[in-house]
């Protein structure tokens, strides 16, 4: 069973790798990270916050492009070209084929962030921001909101096109970062309707501001290892579930 998932995984990498998709993103992230050094001279005091903040903020838009854009046609493209009848010929299982490509992209995506995370760094020194460790932790949380949002594209790409699955998964983005208005918006309104709704979305949807440390480590708030374990744990639970829904849509498919 390892190898089998662990064989889907590889080819879902090498496959990846060579996406001109990721390399254009990679070199756009780079390239608005450096951006930084044009508005150091404009900065009035404030610059190492500003050049950590636009290179945070980079890895994690960049990275979630990636994971949208590309974890969003995983499945459906092995679909619309029929490789799916090959590899499911083979003593494959239709859960380790899609716990397979998940792993894959994952993979793809921690390569993404350290090649990020070591340019980020680079242009840090260069511009004398002092690069600190607590950095690091914002990097991971970012990595774990990127998990939970490749395991929502991947089960979107199980029943949708790769365009919808792009489209819903950056709603499922959006809305992730504003769902404490959900709950507002829910409590101010006087509709029945509209307290239901915000009230479904906002419980059923993922919280992606647990996973925004940005503004505490640019700042040099002290962390809260307890937040941090609790965000992991969240994110763990979130995959988990996904990837099962994802197994069950899948499985149902007929071919």
């Amino acid at each position: 069973m390892v190898g089998r998932i662990a064989g889907v995984a590889l080819n879902t990498f090498r496959e990846a790798v060579r996406d001109k998709v990721l390399l254009t993103l990679l070199v756009f992230a780079v390239v608005v990270m450096g951006g930084a050094k044009v508005v150091q001279p404009v900065a009035m005091g404030e610059a190492a916050k500003i050049v950590k903040d636009l290179g945070l903020s980079a890895i994690t838009l960049f990275c979630v492009l990636i994971a949208i854009l590309v974890g969003g046609r995983m499945v459906y493209k092995e679909v619309e070209k029929r490789t799916i009848y090959l590899v499911l010929a083979r003593p494959v299982r239709r859960s380790e084929f899609i716990v397979g490509k998940y792993l894959g992209l994952m993979a793809v995506l921690l390569v993404s962030v350290a090649v990020m995370t070591v340019a980020f760094y680079l242009i840090l020194l260069l511009t004398a921001a002092q690069p600190t460790f607590q950095l690091l932790w914002a990097v991971f949380l970012t990595y774990l909101e990127l998990a939970l949002l490749t395991a929502v594209a991947i089960m979107f790409s199980t029943f949708v096109t790769p365009i919808a699955s792009a489209v819903f998964t950056f709603g499922v983005y959006f809305i992730g970062h504003s769902t404490p208005l959900l709950k507002q918006l829910a409590a101010l309104s006087t509709a029945p309707v509209v307290k239901i709704i915000g009230l479904v979305l906002y419980y059923v949807l993922p919280n992606l501001e647990n996973f925004n440390l940005r503004g505490e480590v640019v700042h040099g708030v002290p962390l809260n290892p307890v937040a941090i374990g609790l965000s992991t744990a969240y994110a763990l639970v979130y995959v988990a579930t996904l990837l099962l829904i994802s197994v069950v849509a899948f499985s149902r498919k007929d071919f």
